[in-house]
């Protein structure tokens, strides 16, 4: 008998541990987000971009050459037989410097990219987090208006009996029935709340929140921010296009190799020539010093951005362990106020079974225990949000 009953246990436990739903990861999650978030696959369309340009940089020369072909003839006018033939292959060459600016800038893209790419991830695991978490305080407060509504029932319809018994007053019932209807408003808004989120969640993810989320714990490393980070390469990429600008004062000077036949009558015999040709573009003041400070407001807006991002960071992590510690000091405050509650709620039932306090007594128990319950979930939800953006802060996004 007692091998029956430990194999039952451990059955009982088996089943148990097959309905608990399975916790969903974050990373897959924060995965199918990603391939519905239009920045994100901006960003993966970028980095073919700035790889191609890269390579383009690194090439012995600005771009592709060009090739021309030319005949000149008297067919029109002496018709003597004259005839010739020019054909040119012309390459555009860098000017001093230009090509370590432009290879320095495709780098600094690249990381700016990379960058830009975490920073984008860590948000986005942000909003799937803060999005679920709404969603599950909504839930939390659609179960809480649910048992309500249940014990609202039960007690009109205990009413409604003891009303036809002619052991109650009809005026308790009143009250009973106003309290259910109330309960069934709030189950109502509830339930449409936690939809509304749900909704948001899937189109973040492209799937129903899970009621249970593994998210590794962010440990206290030395990493800076992705944030921070993206914002310091931006700087630096705004600094490499200056750079750039400064090397690139004119268009990229051109030299061409030209193939010539030709002949001065008919008859006579054809005669080659090669001739080298060299372009060098002027420059022009007044668009180098556009250019040029168009770059440098650029540069100066990245650097007070990251600037004020910097300072931003840092008053917040000063405040998240203050936020953590007073969402602590709530959620134990609601939990006393929650048992003070309940066992106010106890004693206002027994009296009222007993005669000793009227119907309004219980409701107004009932309603202050409601409230607690809620003022206990909502602490939990603002404790859950400071941890979330600890996290956040410390740059922990999955």
């Amino acid at each position: 008998m007692r091998r029956l009953f430990a194999l039952f246990v451990l059955l009982c436990c088996a089943l148990a541990a097959t309905a608990r739903p399975a916790a969903a990861s974050l990373t897959e999650l924060l995965d199918a987000a990603w391939q519905r978030d239009p920045r994100a696959r901006a960003l993966d369309a970028r980095r073919d971009e700035v790889s191609a340009l890269a390579e383009v940089a690194a090439g012995w020369t600005p771009g592709p050459g060009s090739v021309g072909i030319a005949n000149r003839n008297d067919r029109p006018f002496d018709n003597r037989g004259r005839q010739e033939w020019e054909l040119e292959y012309a390459q555009p060459v860098w000017l001093p410097g230009q090509a370590a600016a432009r290879r320095d800038e495709a780098g600094t893209a690249l990381r700016a990219l990379d960058a830009e790419r975490a920073a984008l991830r860590l948000e986005l695991a942000r909003r799937l987090v803060d999005t679920r978490l709404a969603w599950l305080l909504a839930r939390g407060q659609a179960g809480l208006a649910e048992h309500r509504l249940t014990v609202a029932r039960q007690l009109a319809d205990d009413l409604a009996r003891r009303v036809t018994a002619g052991e109650a007053p009809r005026f308790d019932l009143n009250l009973a029935e106003s309290e259910r209807l109330a309960a069934e408003a709030a189950v109502a808004e509830q339930d449409l709340t936690a939809r509304e989120l749900a909704r948001r969640f899937q189109v973040l993810a492209g799937s129903p929140p899970p009621p249970n989320l593994e998210i590794v714990p962010a440990e206290a490393v030395g990493a800076p921010h992705p944030g921070l980070v993206a914002a310091r390469e931006a700087t630096a990429l705004a600094q490499a296009r200056l750079a750039t600008t400064r090397q690139s004062l004119r268009d990229n000077p051109e030299v061409g190799l030209r193939l010539r036949r030709e002949r001065d009558a008919s008859g006579a015999e054809y005669g080659d020539s090669i001739s080298l040709r060299l372009v060098i573009p002027l420059a022009s003041a007044p668009r180098t010093a556009a250019r040029e400070a168009a770059a440098i407001a650029a540069v100066t807006e990245r650097a007070v951005a990251a600037e004020q991002l910097r300072s931003q960071f840092e008053q917040d992590r000063a405040q998240a362990a203050d936020q953590l510690a007073t969402a602590a000091r709530l959620e134990e405050a609601a939990r006393a106020r929650q048992r003070l509650a309940a066992d106010n709620l106890g004693l206002a039932d027994t009296a009222w079974r007993l005669g000793e306090r009227p119907l309004e007594a219980l409701l107004r128990a009932r309603a202050a225990a409601f409230d607690a319950d809620t003022a206990a979930l909502r602490a939990r939800h603002t404790r859950e949000q400071a941890e979330a953006w600890r996290d956040y802060l410390k740059g922990s996004a999955e």
